[in-house]
């Protein structure tokens, strides 16, 4: 036997060094080309998801006014003014709203269990319509010291917000009619329903929700879709300049994402300084 020969034919059908190098860059740039697209695709299945639960929850309303000639649920003072309107008629068990033993109910019964609010009977228990796969959570904790970079829907049980504010929480509008009230409005009375928005994500808003920028708490922002590594809370002066799109449904029951980037009003260093939640804006928020 030609040893030799053997020892030829091996040294043939071997890598070099140079064509193993040459291998590995163009693994590399195939990984390098292909990631974002799996990215991209990634974001769009999570946004389809989160659109299709929306639709559910619009839904949701538009059958509850059915039922109860036109109204939208009704949430009492102090919850309507106190931001918990959302947990009041809909939505899954939450941590910061929860006695300890799992009820979802706070000790001096700030909002019901589950089962008891409004819009369970067009829900059911399949709370995962409640969660948006892209939730990036909140970093709220000098307000909320619950709520600290987790998705929102594990501290309050819903990533989404009921718009229960339409006769006006913020700045540019009279209050007058907000503070010591209830809520309690019809469907119909929704002008422009293709624009008016039902339900919204946080990346909608700045935070405080709506009232602008506040001395009181740290302002923030939030991104959860199309913002790549600027997914997340930042602070107003650290917002960065990477877009703000929320999914919103509507009143006539769609749903879409909509980029509320120009919205954000920025000084000239950059920073948030405030929001333009206006009729003039992308959709319409409070009935004028």
């Amino acid at each position: 036997m030609d040893h030799r020969a053997i020892r030829r034919g091996i040294k043939k059908c071997g890598f070099t060094l140079v064509e193993l190098l040459v291998v590995i860059a163009i693994i590399a740039i195939l990984i390098a080309i292909l990631l974002p697209a799996l990215a991209r695709v990634r974001e769009a299945a999570q946004s389809s998801a989160c659109l299709s639960n929306m639709r559910q929850l619009a839904m949701a309303i538009h059958l509850y006014a059915n039922d109860n000639k036109d109204r939208l649920p009704f949430i009492p003072h102090p919850q309507h003014s106190f931001g918990d309107g959302t947990a009041y008629i809909s939505g899954g068990p939450g941590p910061i709203y929860d006695k300890g033993a799992g009820e979802g109910i706070t000790v001096d019964d700030w909002v019901p269990t589950p089962p008891h609010r409004a819009l369970f009977k067009y829900t059911g228990s399949k709370f995962e319509v409640f969660q948006c796969p892209a939730d990036s959570g909140l970093d709220i904790h000098e307000y909320w010291p619950q709520i600290s970079w987790m998705p929102i829907w594990q501290a309050t049980g819903s990533s989404y917000s009921f718009n229960d504010y339409q006769l006006t929480y913020h700045p540019s509008v009279d209050e007058s009619d907000y503070r010591e009230s209830g809520w309690n409005h019809k469907l119909g009375q929704l002008t422009r329903p293709s624009q008016f928005v039902l339900w919204y994500e946080p990346p909608a808003q700045i935070w405080p929700w709506g009232a602008g920028p506040s001395t009181e708490v740290s302002g923030k922002v939030f991104r959860w879709h199309k913002a790549g590594r600027a997914s997340g809370s930042r602070s107003y002066e650290d917002a960065g300049f990477a877009p703000f799109y929320s999914n919103i449904s509507f009143a006539d029951g769609h749903a879409e994402s909509v980029d509320f980037t120009p919205t954000y009003k920025r000084n000239r260093l950059g920073a948030i300084i405030g929001q333009d939640r206006t009729h003039s804006g992308p959709v319409i928020w409070y009935i004028y």
